[in-house]
This record gives C-alpha cells, structure tokens and sequence, in this order.
C-alpha cells in the first residue's frame, strides 16, 4: 500500500515548475504486521512525445518516462528500472524490474519452511488511469509480478505483503483503488487494495483513510486502516511518510 501512496506525491497539482529530470526521497513506514521504515530515492528522465506540458493543469500530452529508483531499511534492500508510457496524460503503462535483498529472519512468518533471506527478483508489468472532477480524483492500477525466490524447495516469502507464494517462481496480482479530495496542499481519502500469489492463492486485502499535507516542497502523509492476509488477521495499522521533491515529474500521477 506505501508504494501506490508515493504516486499521489507525484501530483503535479502539487509540484513546481516541471524539468526533464524528476528526483523524489522520502523515509516511509508502517506498524503492522510489526513496525518498520525505509528510505528511499527515485529519479526518471521526462520524454514529451506529443502534445506540451507547460502548466500544472495541462493535461493534453505523451509522455515516456525511464526512472531508477532504491530503498533500504538495512535488513531489505532494493533496486528498480521502470519505464512508463503514458499515451496520454492520465493513462499510462509500466514495465520494469526490481532486485530485493533480506538478511532478515521476519517474526510474522515460519523461516524453517518459507525463505525469508536472500534475493528475489521481480519483472511486473503494470496499468494506471486517473480521473478527476472539481477536485475530485480517482486512480486506479492493475499490476502483474512475476516473482522469483533463489530456493525452489521452499516457499517464497512476500514480507511486503505478508503472504506466502509457492516454491521458485510466482506469479503475483496487484489491484489497488484510491478516491480523494483535495483541498490547495491537502488531500483526504480512501485507498482500497487486493494482492494474490496466483498459484498458492493467498491473498492480502486491506483499506485505509488517508491525509496529507504539503509544505513547499515536502509531503507528509498519515494513514489507518485495517490490514489482512492468509498469514495475518485483521488488525489496526498505521501509515506514515514523508516525501521531498526535489526536481518535480511531469507525470500527473
């Protein structure tokens, strides 16, 4: 759920004058399953194949968008390569891959018979669309994992998601939903989101209400809501972030 709430500080609504190159680093975290946080950059170069995009509310252009990005939070840590087309501004289309290391033994799962250290691979592809009315706004993302453990004799751990996927190679869904209101720096809303390993069936499913407040040039974002999977119950948990934008995207999203 973090990872999608990022894209709203991505809003150009929000942003500065846009540039080419696009720099974001935040430090993020969650209370449950257990408490945790990272930190974490990202940076992409802004193509503009059709159409301009000289003002926040213009919305009639192409745009490609390579990006690297990283996180760590000493026990995992990661490194992605994306590339986004958008053929129009608030519809776009993803493709990347993600290296993610543990050397962390996770209290929430049984590390004798899922492989919790180690590094994984991820190739997703993924689609986005956002609408907006009168301040009104809804996004939406289908992605698709593929996910591969170095161990194909025992399960793959998903520490993000806490689920568990089957042995070597797992095919993974995302779907993930958020309506919000802005209001100048702020926005309220509401973010429902579903993930699936596809051969072991389990499943995360969780909500939140979310706030977040713009000061020039940093986000700060809280959340709460309820969060469950086949590895664990419905429980209460807490979201913060605080996201810096340092050369804004021109991405609306």
């Amino acid at each position: 759920m973090i990872y999608f709430l990022l894209i709203l500080s991505s809003l150009s609504l929000w942003a500065k004058a846009p540039s080419n190159f696009d720099l974001s680093l935040g430090l993020q975290g969650r209370t449950l399953p257990s408490f945790g946080a990272e930190i974490y950059a990202e940076s992409g170069y802004n193509f503009v194949f059709w159409g301009q995009k000289k003002a926040p509310k213009d919305i009639l252009y192409g745009l490609i968008r390579p990006s690297i990005g990283g996180s760590t939070s000493a026990v995992v840590n990661s490194v992605k390569a994306e590339i986004e087309v958008f053929p129009i501004s608030f519809l776009g289309f993803a493709a990347g891959r993600q290296f993610l290391n543990s050397n962390f033994e996770f209290p929430f799962f049984d590390c004798e018979k899922v492989r919790c250290r180690g590094e994984y691979v991820r190739n997703f592809v993924e689609s986005k669309m956002v609408m907006g009315f009168k301040g009104w706004v809804a996004m939406a993302n289908y992605k698709v994992d593929t996910l591969r453990s170095p161990d194909h004799t025992r399960d793959m751990a998903d520490w993000r998601n806490v689920i568990v996927g089957e042995p070597g190679e797992e095919v993974q869904i995302e779907k993930k939903l958020l309506v919000g209101k802005l209001f100048s720096n702020k926005m309220v809303g509401i973010l429902i989101e579903n993930v699936m390993f596809v051969d072991s069936r389990e499943r995360k499913e969780s909500f939140a209400a979310i706030y977040q407040e713009r000061y020039n040039e940093t986000n700060y974002m809280f959340g709460v809501g309820g969060f469950h999977t086949d590895q664990q119950p419905m429980g209460l948990q807490v979201y913060f972030r605080i996201h810096h934008i340092a050369l804004p995207s021109l991405k609306l999203f």
